[in-house]
């Protein structure tokens, strides 16, 4: 989904292809109390039954006729492209992370593109500059454990962190970013391995 006004971007894995997986992640998509003024889709019967049901007011692309979709389409190559990049890079199985890497790539986007009027997507979007830090995918981060699980795991004396792989920024309904950062420490990849 893009926002053609700030050209934020953001992408949701579906369960299925019902109006109703579709309507849920435009209900993410959307900041609360917002109604977009105008959407446009490819045709497919699950958005026009989503965007009805939702009563947005929107439009279709001509069928067999790509070029009156060409927006869609190149934001949907971008995230493809983005998504298997970012994977690629971290080292990180696509076949258990893509929705992780699917959202951090869109997220980095809007937070690094800067567009022709000097701002981000993200700056557009929420009128403040992402004040987060920006880590690749995959990345080894330490953390501060919060789970007893995780505590359980610390040494008494040392260091109070412990190593992690970075999987992406929780952002609140609209997509703004919650301050959170998604890691999962190394002790839960070796248990999968052992499983």
């Amino acid at each position: 989904i893009q926002d053609r006004a700030t050209h934020w971007l953001q992408s949701y894995g579906c369960e299925t292809k019902s109006a109703k997986d579709t309507a849920a992640c435009f209900t993410k998509y959307l900041p609360p109390g917002v109604t977009p003024q105008h959407e446009y889709n490819d045709n497919s019967a699950e958005f026009n039954k989503a965007m009805t049901d939702m009563q947005f007011r929107h439009d279709t692309c001509t069928p067999h006729r790509p070029q009156t979709n060409g927006i869609a389409e190149r934001a949907v190559r971008r995230v493809k492209e983005g998504t298997a990049c970012a994977l690629a890079q971290s080292g990180l199985n696509a076949m258990l992370w893509w929705r992780e890497a699917m959202m951090c790539f869109c997220l980095l986007f809007c937070i690094l593109d800067t567009q022709l009027n000097g701002k981000t997507p993200y700056e557009m979007r929420f009128g403040q500059k992402f004040d987060g830090p920006i880590i690749p995918l995959g990345a080894q981060v330490e953390y501060k454990p919060t789970s007893k699980k995780d505590i359980d795991l610390l040494p008494k004396f040392g260091e109070k962190t412990l190593p992690g792989i970075f999987l992406g920024y929780p952002q609140d309904a609209g997509g703004k970013w919650t301050g959170d950062l998604f890691i999962a420490g190394f002790h839960q990849f070796e248990e999968a391995q052992h499983v």
